[in-house]
Order: C-alpha cells, then sequence, then structure tokens
C-alpha cells in the first residue's frame, strides 16, 4: 500500500512537473516570439552589417548582465527558502541598489574609453553606454521573474513577458518605419523593457519609496562575496555567445556576426522550451534533494532521463520545422545563415544538458565548482574558436561552442554522480 501511494505521489510530481514547464515554456516563448516576429522586418530594412551591430548589442549587453548585476538572480533562487519575506525584500532592495550602483560605474568606465572599446568591440563609440543600460534592465528584468516565479505569481510572470515583447515590437516597428536603423531598433528595446520592469517590479509591492533609502548593509558582502565567486557560471552561456559572435566580427567581419545571431534567432526557440523546462524544475529539484536521504534518487533520475530524451527529440524536431519557416522569414541577403541552424541547435542541446547538471551543485551551494567548470567552458570556447574560424569560418566556431559544452557537460556529470550517486548506493550497501 504504502508504495502504491509513493508511486501515485510519484506521478502527482510529474504532472505538476510538466504542467509547470508547460506554462514557462508559453510565457517564455513570448520573449522569443519577438526577434522571430522582427526578423522579417529586420532583415529586409537593415543591410547585413546594421543587423550585425544589433546582434553585437544584445550580445554585449547579455554579456554585461552578470557584471552589473552580479547574478544576484541566481542568489536570490539560492536563498529564497532561507529567507522571511522581511529578509528577501531587503536582500532585493540590496541586490538591486548595488546593481544601479554598479551600471553607473561600468557606463562612467565606458564613456571615458569608448573609443579603445568601439574599436575592440566593433560598436559605434557614441552608442557604447547604451549596452551598459541595456545589461542592467535585461538583469532587473530578470531578477522580478525569478520572484514571480519564486513566489507562484504566474499571472505577474506571464503579464511582465506579454507587456516587454507588445511594446517592444510595437516601439521598434515605429521607429523603424519613421526612418530610423539600428538606434531606432536599439531605443525601442530599451523604452519596451524600461516599462515592463516598472510595471513588474510595482505588482511585487516595491513602490517608488523602496528605491529612495539606502538598504541597509548586511547584505552587500553576501551579495558582492556570491557574485564574485559565482560569475564564471553567471555568465557562462553570456560569455560564449559573445566570444563565438566577436570572434566572427573580428576574423570574417561584423556581417558574419550577423548571420551567426540570424542562425541562433531559430535555435533560440528550443531555448525558450529548454530553459523553461529547468526554471520549472529548479525548486521542484531544490525540494526533492532536501529529502533524499530519506526518499531516495529514483524520481529525481527518472525526470532527467526523460528530459535528456526529450530534449534531444525536442532538438531535432526544432530543427526540422526551422528548414521550411527560416526561408519564408527571413530576407534573401540571410538565407545563408540558414545551414548554420543544425550546429548551434546541437550547442543549444548541450547547453542544456551542462546546465542541468549545474543545477545539482546549485542546490549544494557549490558555486565554486559551478565557477570552475563554467571557466573551463568559457576558456575552452575562446580558444577552440580562435584556432578554428581562420581556417574553418563560422562552422568553425559554432564546432568549438559544441565541444567546449558537450566536454564540461560529461565532467560536471561525472561530479554529479560521484556526489549523489555513489554515496546513496554505499548507504544502501551498507543496510
Amino acid at each position: 500500500m504504502m508504495q502504491i501511494k509513493r508511486r501515485a505521489l510519484e506521478l502527482k510530481g510529474k504532472a505538476f512537473l510538466a504542467v509547470q514547464s508547460l506554462f514557462y515554456a508559453i510565457a517564455n516563448s513570448i520573449e522569443a516570439l519577438v526577434p522571430l516576429l522582427l526578423a522579417p522586418i529586420l532583415t529586409r530594412i537593415l543591410a547585413p552589417a546594421e543587423y550585425g551591430i544589433w546582434v553585437l548589442f544584445i550580445t554585449y549587453a547579455t554579456f554585461l548582465r552578470p557584471i552589473v548585476g552580479l547574478t544576484t538572480q541566481d542568489a536570490i533562487r539560492m536563498r529564497f527558502y532561507d529567507f522571511d519575506q522581511k529578509q528577501l525584500d531587503q536582500f532585493t532592495h540590496t541586490a538591486l541598489f548595488v546593481m544601479i550602483l554598479m551600471a553607473v560605474g561600468v557606463s562612467t568606465l565606458t564613456f571615458i574609453f569608448r573609443d579603445v572599446l568601439a574599436t575592440l568591440a566593433k560598436f559605434p563609440a557614441d552608442w557604447l553606454v547604451s549596452v551598459v543600460v541595456a545589461a542592467l534592465l535585461f538583469e532587473v528584468f530578470y531578477t522580478a521573474l525569478a520572484l514571480h516565479q519564486f513566489h507562484n505569481r504566474r499571472r505577474a510572470f506571464l503579464m511582465t513577458q506579454v507587456i516587454q515583447a507588445v511594446l517592444s515590437i510595437s516601439l521598434i516597428s515605429a521607429f523603424l518605419l519613421g526612418g530610423w536603423d539600428w538606434r531606432g531598433v536599439i531605443l525601442g528595446r530599451i523604452l519596451g523593457m524600461t516599462t515592463a520592469i516598472l510595471i513588474s517590479l510595482w505588482a511585487l509591492g516595491y513602490r517608488p519609496s523602496f528605491f529612495f533609502r539606502l538598504p541597509p548593509r548586511s547584505f552587500y558582502r553576501d551579495i558582492a562575496k556570491f557574485g564574485i565567486i559565482y560569475w564564471p557560471s553567471g555568465m557562462v552561456i553570456m560569455a560564449v555567445a559573445m566570444t563565438d559572435k566577436v570572434v566572427a566580427a573580428h576574423y570574417l567581419g561584423v556581417s558574419a556576426s550577423a548571420m551567426y545571431g540570424v542562425a541562433a534567432l531559430f535555435a533560440s526557440a528550443f531555448w525558450v522550451i529548454n530553459h523553461s523546462f529547468v526554471m520549472a524544475w529548479t525548486p521542484w529539484l531544490f525540494r526533492k534533494l532536501k529529502v533524499v536521504q530519506s526518499e531516495g534518487l529514483g524520481e529525481v533520475l527518472s525526470v532527467s532521463m526523460l528530459y535528456f530524451l526529450f530534449a534531444a527529440i525536442a532538438g531535432l524536431s526544432f530543427y526540422l520545422v526551422s528548414l521550411y519557416v527560416a526561408p519564408i522569414l527571413l530576407g534573401e541577403a540571410f538565407h545563408s545563415a540558414i545551414p548554420l541552424i543544425r550546429y548551434i541547435m546541437v550547442a543549444i542541446v548541450l547547453q542544456g544538458f551542462f546546465m542541468h547538471n549545474m543545477k545539482f551543485l546549485h542546490f549544494d551551494k557549490d558555486i565554486r565548482v559551478m565557477s570552475l567548470c563554467s571557466a573551463l567552458t568559457i576558456a575552452l570556447n575562446i580558444w577552440l574558436s580562435i584556432l578554428w574560424a581562420p581556417t574553418m569560418g563560422i562552422h568553425g566556431i559554432m564546432l568549438g561552442t559544441i565541444a567546449a559544452f558537450g566536454l564540461t557537460f560529461l565532467i560536471s556529470g561525472s561530479i554529479v554522480l560521484a556526489r549523489y550517486i555513489k554515496p546513496r548506493e554505499a548507504a544502501e550497501s551498507a543496510v
């Protein structure tokens, strides 16, 4: 009877996880639809070099997120169940305050050294500060989403995504129709994101007065320590994406970065599904690992195996669909990016596998091992991309990403197995 009851609870847990994953897949697909819906406009109005500037803008802003934000959204996820509501509000207040200070400091340095940075980044000097502003907005936006998710405020989570998507598409389209070039695309994205953030923070109960007072000093050290140690882990996806596009721009030209970015648009649709599962799975996993000594790892392992299987199938399915959709959405100048989609799809599948392993270490609060694995991924990707780009072009850069994530997936998987499986087997044999 107890076994039947336990089996019923496992099935109920899996059903709940499936529903949660479906919800977050739908909610996050809204954000992924923004670049896809804009693609027919951008690839027909902007030249490849102009589109390349937009791709580099998003790439650099994404890369700067963990620098400006000190990966505080992951700190909130890790500490959420350790805080009461008052402590959580204080921690969030401190985190947002630190983000703003970091953004001001990085913006000042960027403005002072804008000419040197523009040469290195292949990006217009006068618009470099806008990259820092966008990085701050992205980090605050995803922090708000993390709070909505862990509070189980699904309606607010969904509305935050809808508002930013509708406003971004509307404003970007209006600027482009008004004769603006890539500058209008950047302004539209910033204004849309800003409005969505203000509404989302209001929904979380944070009023303007909340931000016009200094936060208590109790959490400064925790946030700084976590951000510095966790930085490689928090930036691994951003760093790899930036490395690929910067190497492409330097060795193959800005237009090559545009082709890389266009190919990534379609792979990002799968990334949303994968990321949605991880978002829904993480709180569930943390709860399961808290009772792993009494209940075992059976349910966790079965869900993980199903994830590996369905992620591979979903990646293949999205790739096949993209072969038919991409020629319709893209302007003719960007059709050469279509054969690149399969490489990025494989890289994102392996990236998802790697991030799956990282969540076990995240639960253990072992951010040092997480950062070491992530730093190895970044270093491998940089080395292989630079090594293969001159002879293999964009294909070589993408193969470098596949190799980097593939190797560190195997390494991190070995660490997780040694940490969770072998001790469990030893305990059972002792009994």
